[in-house]
């Protein structure tokens, strides 16, 4: 049992926002800002309470959420960026990279063609420098990347 007269309402304060920032990062995984704004504004305004100004509990726990809003108001964008993902990586280390197929249907960024190879229908997709080409049947072509069921091409060097 804990025994509230011992711990001053600032310091509590401190130890909910440390639970606070706790819960956000170790069970919800830095998904949600309310919960890190808060603990974050919670620490702060305790802080302040413990080495300034002394304030009662109903003003820390106002303060707290005012700070809180502050902070999201203040984060959303920066946090909001950080989150946007960004496009995957391609895998350029396989055993596939280096594989070369002549095509059995025209390739272009609007018109995808497919190859069966090692029993697996794989998917291709021309490389970003060559989006704008349009790769004739008949074309040989080279794995440069590998991705899930995909294979990034591009012409072979023989290609004109």
């Amino acid at each position: 049992m804990i025994i509230y007269d011992t711990i001053s309402a600032a310091h509590m304060t401190i130890i909910v926002g440390l639970l606070l920032l706790a819960i956000e990062i170790w069970i919800l995984g830095l998904s949600t800002i309310v919960l890190l704004a808060l603990g974050v504004s919670a620490i702060i305004i305790g802080a302040i309470a413990s080495l300034w100004i002394p304030m009662s509990v109903p003003v820390l726990i106002g303060l707290s959420g005012i700070g809180a809003g502050l902070l999201t108001a203040l984060l959303w964008r920066p946090l909001k960026k950080i989150q946007q993902a960004s496009p995957p990586q391609q895998n350029i280390v396989s055993d596939f990279v280096g594989l070369t197929f002549v095509l059995d249907s025209d390739l272009s960024m609007k018109t995808p063609s497919v190859v069966h190879y090692s029993g697996i229908r794989w998917q291709l997709k021309l490389a970003h420098e060559e989006a704008s080409l349009t790769l004739k049947k008949g074309t040989s072509i080279t794995v440069i990347a590998v991705d899930v069921g995909t294979f990034i091409v591009q012409a072979s060097p023989e290609y004109p």
